[in-house]
This record gives C-alpha cells, sequence and structure tokens, in this order.
C-alpha cells in the first residue's frame, strides 16, 4: 500500500496529494448524492476511477489497482474512497498542513506553494 508517513514529502508532493484529495473530496460527495439517483452510482463510480488513480499514485500507493477494483463495487467503493482519503490527511497533517471539511486550509496551500517556487 502506502509507505510510512514518516519518510520525506517534498512541497511539490505535498500540493499534488492536496489537489487529489480535494478532488478526491467532491467525488465521495458525489457519490453519496447518486446513492440517491438511480444508475447515478455506476456513472460516479466510472469517474472515480480517474481521481482515484490520480490520488493513489500522489501517495505513492503500489495498490493503486486495488482501489480501483473496489471503486466497482458500489458500497465498498465508497469506503475505498474514504481510506485514501484518510491516508491523504494523514500525510498531510504529519507535514503541518490543516485539513478542514473539504481538505488542505487555502492558507496553508498559498504558503506551500510560496515556498515550493522559491
Amino acid at each position: 500500500m502506502t509507505k510510512s508517513v514518516d519518510e520525506f514529502w517534498g512541497k511539490e508532493e505535498l500540493l499534488e496529494v492536496a489537489k487529489r484529495q480535494k478532488q478526491l473530496l467532491w467525488m465521495i460527495l458525489l457519490s453519496l448524492v447518486a446513492l440517491f439517483i438511480p444508475f447515478a452510482g455506476i456513472i460516479t463510480g466510472i469517474i472515480s476511477i480517474y481521481f482515484i488513480y490520480k490520488l493513489a499514485q500522489a501517495l505513492r500507493s503500489s495498490a493503486a489497482w486495488v482501489y480501483i477494483i473496489l471503486a466497482f463495487i458500489p458500497l465498498v467503493g465508497f469506503f475505498a474512497l474514504l481510506h485514501l482519503n484518510a491516508k491523504a490527511t494523514k500525510i498531510l497533517r504529519s507535514n503541518g498542513i490543516k485539513i478542514g471539511l473539504m481538505g488542505a486550509k487555502a492558507v496553508d496551500l498559498e504558503k506551500l506553494r510560496g515556498s515550493a517556487h522559491k
């Protein structure tokens, strides 16, 4: 799965994780809404594949394909999304980035962006 959160994460990598986490959080929200719309779960499951892969890649996960397979199982896929989100949150918090309801705080990301480009 993913490596230890104790390893070094560069500023650009952290920005990528934060960006991909925010995208995944929107997919989780859409998945919740899709539970009440016939056949929408299938569509959100298909769209989620891209976001799952990109976040797993940003988290340096060697098992991105497992999450992709789980995305095809309606309720299990939702829990896979939550699990990836928890991993991203853990890595971001361990690197001093505050996490809100919909991902990393904008203030922390701006500070990170500013120091990443210096």
